[in-house]
């Protein structure tokens, strides 16, 4: 009996999905059934370019499986490793009950094959068909399964049984055999290959998330490179009558979401944000396309980076003291998961706590403006942070001191001074400042506002800052000044 994978271990719960779980021949051809067929038989019906359901309603498709070695072997073998598992059985029994059941429903499609013939349609003439089946219930669904599947066996392109599967669904729109053609198009969408030619190859997955993402809303828009049947399906979706389509799409998402390639770049940082912008976009209203599961896949993808390696590689990177403090705080702000949070919570106890957090955070040799502006956005990122209340002010308390030392060994204020120049220009200057986000505001903006008050009252600094202007000119310079000023509470 074969080893089931990682992979198969974490899907077990859903390996037992309603329906799946055959006990009798009718099960064996159900839609649960079909869906633990796409997961299990992926490989084979990729390579043969058919769906779940051409699979187990196909004499032909199952004889190909037949002379694939040992692929339906291997794969029924995990099935019912995880089945017994799941419901406490005996894994030998359930296999044997698995392959009796199995062996039964093929051997009745293989006789079917040979003395019923089936009916030729076309997107057409199908309604009339359906309408004239006189069986009910399962055999009715057998019958036109059964149709459906040998009419699509003329298509070996993704593209084209898709298309043909459109154009039933718009044929049979309103109609209860509609359901049959909305299901078989799903399980197209679940195919990695089929959304290559629909969507067009993606140049990043992260490209194909985003329109997986997109389609799940009802949202997405075509390109070039689309196939024109995307736009009707999505449309499906919108007016919210392909629900297994939609539900194809999650599983699509989630599948590309597991996988090991990068969402947008092998580069760390760039990766973060791209996983968090993949994040943002996955939300609808108060949904998360997947729920607890894309949470999980998200958080996951992005501790490759968040963890004690990669943090300390990004942060040795920066040889300024004050932009490693930035970095933690940038990358705060676009971290997925309650793990990785804890990761990064961890650095900033160690930064933060350090006793020589400002002699450290304001030396070098760079210019004061810029670090000035580095702890304001710093400040900035704090407050906005999802940290508790007491570290928030506790660490904004610190780079407020900072940015004061900072403030005071520049002696900015004496500079601006020493430049020369009128009342006016030295306050346009240290406004212009204000604008830049270079002070944080609390202390250090009120003793901004102290010096630039002190040159407002200059007798010299109305008449030069108007220039001489007169009427609406003058009204204007007195307008923009009063509004700007009021933007860092100074008053005229």
């Amino acid at each position: 009996m074969s080893t089931p994978s990682k992979e198969d271990v974490e899907a077990a719960p859903e390996a037992l999905l309603d329906g799946s779980y055959c006990t009798s021949i009718e099960d064996f051809f159900s839609t649960g059934s079909r869906d633990l067929i796409g997961r299990f038989f992926t490989s084979f019906i990729e390579s043969v370019v058919i769906t779940p359901t051409e699979l187990v309603f196909s004499a032909k498709s199952q004889k190909r499986l037949n002379d694939a070695g040992r692929v339906m072997m291997n794969a029924v073998d995990k099935i019912a490793t995880l089945q017994a598992k799941a419901k406490s059985e005996s894994a030998s029994q359930r296999l044997r009950d698995l392959n009796t059941l199995i062996s039964a429903g093929m051997k009745k499609i293989w006789d079917d094959d040979k003395e019923k013939p089936i009916a030729a349609i076309t997107p057409e003439t199908f309604s009339a068909f359906a309408a004239g089946v006189s069986a009910t219930g399962t055999e009715r669904d057998y019958v036109i399964n059964r149709t459906l599947v040998e009419h699509l066996s003329q298509h070996k392109v993704w593209k084209d049984k898709v298309a043909v599967l459109v154009k039933l669904h718009q044929q049979t729109k309103g109609k209860p055999e509609n359901a049959y053609i909305e299901f078989i198009l799903s399980e197209c969408i679940k195919s990695d290959a089929a959304l290559d030619q629909l969507f067009g190859l993606f140049e990043t997955l992260e490209e194909r998330c985003g329109d997986l993402a997109d389609l799940w809303k009802g949202e997405w828009k075509p390109r070039p490179t689309a196939h024109a049947a995307m736009v009707t399906i999505n449309a499906m979706i919108a007016e919210g009558i392909a629900p297994n389509i939609k539900a194809a799409t999650e599983y699509s998402l989630l599948r590309a979401l597991a996988s090991k390639a990068p969402v947008r770049s092998a580069e760390p940082e760039i990766e973060i944000q791209a996983l968090f912008d993949l994040f943002k976009r996955m939300w609808t209203g108060t949904t998360l396309i997947g729920g607890t599961k894309s949470m999980m896949s998200l958080e996951r993808r992005q501790a490759r980076y968040i963890n004690k390696e990669g943090i300390t590689d990004l942060l040795r990177e920066r040889k300024v003291v004050v932009d490693r403090y930035a970095l933690l705080m940038q990358i705060s702000t676009v971290t997925i998961g309650q793990g990785n949070r804890a990761t990064l919570k961890s650095f900033m106890d160690h930064y933060f706590g350090d006793k020589d957090f400002v002699p450290r955070v304001i030396a070098g040799q760079d210019l004061p403006i810029p670090k000035l502006q580095t702890l304001t956005g710093l400040h900035r990122s704090i407050r906005a942070s999802w940290l508790g209340e007491a570290d928030k002010t506790k660490f904004q308390a610190q780079v407020e001191a900072a940015q004061g030392q900072l403030l005071k060994n520049s002696r900015l204020f004496e500079q601006v001074e020493k430049k020369g120049g009128s009342a006016s220009q030295k306050v346009l200057t240290l406004m212009d400042l204000c604008r830049k986000g270079t002070f944080i505001d609390g202390p250090v903006l009120a003793s901004v506002r102290t010096v630039i008050e002190g040159y407002l009252r200059d007798p010299s600094f109305l008449p030069d800052y108007l220039g001489g202007a007169t009427g609406e000119e003058k009204d204007r310079k007195m307008t923009l000044l009063t509004k700007t000023l009021g933007m860092f509470g100074i008053s005229v």
